[in-house]
């Protein structure tokens, strides 16, 4: 027995790998300013909650604790999608840091065992990223104020996210354990959380009233197969079981007790799964961790050849035309030349195409929804394919920062800056380069979106619809038509876009090149582009409506609020419906300002960067980093 309490104590609390990453990062100022902007985000979503929902203003206790109930979920929401971005950063170098840092050879040579290393490094982590969570407890005590929120609830929404963190982790921990790429995994791992994410919820939104496909059994109330495989739908089971409720007993009778539990019970579907799925990669990365340095053996070489990753893997060919800048050409198409990558790019692709086209039929063909239940109306089709746009603006923000603020400091990791610096290649060269190429590379992605509102263009000129409103301007009264969509949207939009994603890119490369690591760059970053975008858009949203001409350029410089005047200016741009040639020669001179100061601010961290590049990069490499 005393043996057993002597392994636990020093597999866990004596653990000194998790004691040392503990007394380390705890010291740190920019773990200070993660905890620091995640209590600000979690502040700015209860503030945007209480705009949408009239907040304390609510006449009635009863719609107090209905606003109360909206604004609980809105932050539950924001809580879970918040640490799927933020746990890659913490979680993504929890073995690969040590390799970098040449301290790995050392720490195999201890006496600690595989699962003391392997635990270490994955609790120390975790730490970080459930203090983070236990930050937000206070604001969640602050909403049983409003009513209508029962205490189980703020546990089932903090213990989803807990889950949610236990496998990023373990999945962090087994890609560091199998990959040599250093920081390379967690580009990899935050595309791929981010488009699992999108992908099941939207798979799951098609096919809740489609019984016959068998992954529902009741219609669109019901929840799916899908539902305990996804943290956003196990808490919308949850909180909004009156329109998304699981089967009832009586609908499982004839199923297995395996079936019935996963079907009936999603919440704690989800718990057994996410604590099987971690064991399991804790156990098998374990069993892996000292064969880094060992080279990989032939089943893990069979593996990277099938998915042509690394050395082993690469096709020989003929030989490819390189640009006449070779770090543009390089970071535009050596990113996306793998199997992984190019069905990563592609199936976003095609999965944001096929919805839209899916939306567009269900509203020409008056399909039933899940929401009403009846015909798709105007007004939900505009909901739903600027919110299904809305979230692919989202990933494709975060790609270019994660991408780009990992751009100079994967090489300064891996050595190939030293390397870059003996080469005639010139900081001017290296700069724009990386810029142009990351941009290139992201193309595909903005087509997205861009694509999406041609081919609405293309349907409002094919169908001629045309839907009745309520006309802004105090001189038209009454009920007004107008067409479905603005078909310049697909012209205007890419205006703004492209310029907004290479202002994104270049942030996250200024960054980069003056941070140490990723995580020392993203932090910034994506609080710059956050709060500008955030502030923007909600000045811009308000003034768009009350302030001619300067209000929609405002507007125009966030993307989301962009689109949304752009798909539907005559409700959202005064005096858009008195005079629409003017209307839209203001649009179109709100999209170009907004797109050419973008392009100024890019201009002017290029060139700073390239002034600078020298004396930062070689006094980051002077001091070890």
């Amino acid at each position: 027995m005393l043996t057993l309490y002597r392994w636990l104590w020093y597999l866990l609390p004596a653990n000194p790998v998790f004691q040392r990453i503990i007394q380390g990062g705890s010291r740190r100022w920019r773990h200070f300013w993660v905890r620091t902007g995640y209590l600000g985000a979690l502040v700015v979503l209860i503030v945007f909650g209480l705009l949408l929902g009239g907040g304390m203003a609510q006449a009635s206790i009863t719609q107090l604790a209905k606003a109360g109930t909206n604004l609980f979920a809105i932050v539950s929401y924001g809580q879970v999608i918040l640490v799927c971005l933020l746990a890659p950063l913490f979680m993504a170098g929890a073995i690969s840091q040590e390799q970098s840092g040449e301290t790995y050879d050392i720490l195999l040579t201890t006496p600690m065992s595989n699962l003391q290393i392997v635990l270490g490094s994955l609790l120390g982590r975790l730490f970080f990223v459930l203090a983070l969570l236990l930050s937000g407890l206070p604001l969640f005590s602050v909403l049983l104020i409003f009513g209508g929120v029962p205490m189980a609830s703020i546990f089932v929404a903090f213990a989803v996210a807990a889950l949610v963190t236990m496998v990023v982790g373990a999945v962090a921990i087994a890609l560091s354990v199998s990959r040599k790429g250093g920081r390379k995994a967690v580009y990899v791992f935050v595309i791929t959380i981010a488009a699992y994410l999108v992908s099941c919820y939207a798979i799951d939104l098609l096919v809740r009233n489609l019984p016959g496909a068998g992954l529902s059994l009741g219609g669109a109330k019901q929840t799916t197969v899908l539902t305990p495989l996804h943290p956003l739908l196990v808490l919308e089971s949850y909180l909004n079981s009156a329109n998304y409720q699981p089967p009832t007993p009586e609908d499982l009778a004839d199923r297995s007790w395996l079936v019935r539990f996963y079907l009936g019970k999603p919440l704690a579907a989800f718990a057994t799964l996410s604590v099987l799925i971690s064991m399991a990669l804790v156990l098998w990365s374990a069993l892996l961790v000292r064969r880094i340095g060992q080279g990989d053996g032939k089943v893990m070489l069979a593996v990277k050849r099938w998915l042509r990753l690394g050395a082993e893997g690469r096709r020989r060919g003929r030989a490819r035309t390189v640009w006449a800048n070779p770090i543009a050409w390089r970071e535009a198409n050596a990113r996306g030349n793998r199997f992984m990558g190019i069905v990563g790019r592609w199936g976003f692709a095609i999965l944001g195409w096929l919805a839209a086209v899916y939306l567009l039929l269900a509203y020409h063909n008056r399909w039933p929804t899940f929401l009403s239940g009846g015909p798709m109306d105007d007004q939900q089709l505009s909901g739903a394919l600027l919110a299904l746009m809305s979230i692919e603006l989202a990933v494709i923000g975060m790609v270019a920062i994660y991408m780009s603020a990992g751009s100079v400091s994967r090489e300064r990791e891996d050595g190939t800056l030293d390397l870059l610096l003996t080469t005639p290649v010139t900081p001017h060269q290296y700069v724009w380069g990386k810029v142009r190429g990351l941009v290139s590379f992201l193309l595909l992605l903005i087509a997205v979106p861009v694509v999406t509102l041609a081919i609405l263009s293309v349907y409002q000129l094919l169908s001629g619809a045309k839907v009745s409103y309520s006309p802004m301007s105090m001189s038209m009264s009454g009920s007004a038509v107008r067409p479905l969509f603005l078909v310049d949207a697909a012209l205007l939009f890419p205006l703004m876009l492209v310029p907004f994603v290479a202002f994104c890119v270049t942030t996250g490369m200024w960054w980069s090149i003056k941070s140490r690591g990723v995580l020392g760059a993203v932090i910034p970053t994506v609080a710059i582009v956050g709060v500008l975008s955030l502030f923007l858009g909600l000045c811009g949203y308000n003034m768009a409506e009350n302030v001619p001409i300067v209000g929609p350029i405002i507007n125009a410089a966030s993307p989301t609020t962009s689109l949304s005047m752009l798909m539907n200016p005559w409700e959202r741009v005064t005096q858009f419906g008195d005079d629409p040639i003017f209307g839209r020669i203001s649009l179109f001179i709100a999209a170009l300002l907004a797109g050419g100061a973008y392009s100024l601010i890019v201009y002017g961290l290029l060139q700073t960067m390239v002034k600078s590049f020298d004396q930062t990069v070689r006094r980051l490499s002077g001091t070890g980093a």
